[in-house]
């Protein structure tokens, strides 16, 4: 069994303060260094906002010496959930949500290419999604790209994170930076002990095998505040007739 290996980033930078940091993700950079993208309250403007601290193993320790966010969206509500992408070519892209549900504005997922050590955000953001349809509710977020045939194919999460109606999206995109066409959703609903799945990323394992990582309401309570617990699963990710499908579950969650 994997023991914990600490704190991952022990001090935290100026802008942002203790206890109100979470969503790591860590990028391996074609440097062999890595980084560690992750949301935080950003004291000045009381919003979250998305950091970005480098090390040099994926133990950490990471360093973010910097007095500001790495990504903070001010005037769309703020930054969240940062998931990296690299593309075929090396080329690295860093996703995100803007929070706008904090504030009655529309919720968009967003892409920026990096620079190759992964700190520096190169060009401008692209907005790739933004909330349109009756499943979503009102709001989409936890935007994640991958790679199956001859695709590029965005996952994301939407509705409240907190209830039975989350769900995953997926849209098929024309590249890293889109444009990017939505099917019809959810793609992954409640099914079998599962409620509310969302949070999907993909990975590769030692043998090739795809997977998609996610997670869901697994008692009969959902939500945190009646007592309601979350797990992770993971599945094999397929491709059937030109999609993507969740191995096993695809069917029994079609809504």
């Amino acid at each position: 069994m994997a023991k914990p290996a600490g704190d991952a980033m022990a001090t935290l930078p100026s802008w942002t303060e203790p206890g109100l940091v979470w969503a790591p993700s860590v990028l391996q950079t074609d440097d062999d260094g890595f980084v560690l993208s992750y949301t935080s309250l950003d004291s000045r403007s009381g919003l979250q906002c998305v950091g970005a601290a480098r090390a040099s193993s994926p133990l950490g320790p990471f360093v973010d010496g910097s007095d500001d966010p790495f990504v903070c969206q001010r005037e769309l509500g703020g930054t969240i959930d940062a998931s990296p992408f690299v593309d075929d070519d090396g080329t690295p892209y860093l996703l995100f949500k803007n929070d706008g549900n904090c504030c009655d504005i529309t919720t968009q997922l967003w892409t920026q290419q990096l620079s190759a050590d992964g700190m520096t955000l190169v060009g401008d953001a692209i907005a790739l999604l933004e909330t349109t349809e009756d499943w979503e509710g009102p709001l989409i977020e936890g935007p994640s790209m991958t790679t199956l045939g001859d695709s590029y194919w965005l996952l994301y999460s939407a509705y409240d994170w907190n209830s039975a109606d989350y769900s995953v999206g997926l849209a098929q995109c024309e590249s890293p930076v889109g444009p990017c066409t939505k099917r019809d959703g959810p793609w992954l609903a409640n099914h079998g002990d599962a409620s509310g799945p969302g949070g999907a990323e993909d990975f590769t394992d030692a043998d090739g095998r795809r997977w998609m990582l996610y997670h869901a309401w697994v008692t009969d309570k959902i939500g945190y505040e009646t007592g309601g617990e979350r797990s992770l699963f993971a599945v094999p990710l397929d491709l059937r007739s030109g999609e993507p499908v969740a191995r096993g579950l695809s069917e029994d969650s079609a809504d």
